[in-house]
């Protein structure tokens, strides 16, 4: 399953170093979800819940977090320990083996520039300006 992580340019260089990051709930196409948006389709379902970790992320930056990201994963099933209206609960820490990529919000909110796995490590220092 799909889920998606708001976190800071700060966060993201810990778990790079870390390749773990432990956290208790990730947003994702729950089956609830799936059923409360029925007039979406899965790319209009995987942009929402991007979207609203992206206000989330916003709302996490500080003067010295740097950018605000969004983590996309693909959480093994055996990671899930329940599912909630928008989100999952996980049962062990994510690690960066998940990692399917990353979006880089931007200032307002408004729009989600991808980046692939691969090219974290050469943008990681100007999302921490």
């Amino acid at each position: 399953m799909r889920g998606y992580l708001a976190m800071t340019a700060q966060e993201v260089a810990e778990f790079a170093q870390s390749h773990e990051f432990d956290v208790s709930d990730v947003y994702a196409p729950t089956s609830q979800f799936i059923v409360d948006n029925q007039d979406l389709d899965d790319e209009e379902i995987e942009f929402t819940l991007s979207m609203v970790a992206a206000e989330d992320a916003l709302e996490m930056k500080t003067a010295t977090s740097g950018k605000a990201c969004v983590l996309a994963f693909e959480v093994p099933p055996e990671l899930i320990k329940e599912s909630h209206d928008m989100s999952i609960s996980l049962l062990t820490p994510l690690l960066w083996e998940h990692l399917e990529c990353l979006f880089e919000v931007s200032d307002d909110g408004e729009e989600l520039t991808w980046f692939a796995t691969q090219e974290i490590a050469n943008n990681l220092e100007s999302w921490l300006k």
